[in-house]
């Protein structure tokens, strides 16, 4: 019997010190914004569908929402989030059309009677500078 506990001890304490599998790692990335639809006018209450059209530089980006940044009260910044998947064989999208997907927008009563600016991002310059669509849309009652 005790050759039998000394047997499990030594079997258990094998598979507690093996290496765990390999987990998958990830990183959030911002994708370069390629255009927006919305509406040339809102009026307030109302809900508007915006698309959003943005490119992927591989197929190891994976869309994750709309990054929207809730400090800036001069604009309403938005931002493509991707997953991107890390160690991986990624093939390059280029040539190929850009992604789209849409977020529902409700414009508040606040605006009213002037306008909502959006500040979509596009990437960095080369002095690592944010670029953004920037686009105006009057609100009426």
């Amino acid at each position: 019997m005790k050759k039998l506990l000394l047997l499990f001890a030594v079997l258990g304490a094998a598979i507690a010190c093996t290496d765990e599998p390999d987990t998958l790692k990830f990183h959030v990335a911002f994708v370069p914004v390629v255009s927006v639809e919305m509406p040339e006018e809102m009026v307030f209450g109302q809900t508007y569908e915006i698309k959003v059209k943005y490119k992927r530089p591989n197929d190891c980006y994976y869309f994750d929402g709309f990054y929207h940044d809730p400090n800036d009260t001069s604009a309403e910044i938005i931002a493509v989030q991707t997953l991107v998947i890390e160690d991986a064989q990624c093939t390059p999208l280029d040539g190929l059309e850009p992604d789209e997907s849409s977020f529902d927008f409700t414009c508040s009563s606040t605006y009213a009677g002037t306008s909502y600016r959006f500040k979509f991002y596009q990437g960095d310059d080369a002095d690592g500078n944010q670029q953004f669509l920037e686009m105006e849309v009057p609100v009426h009652q």
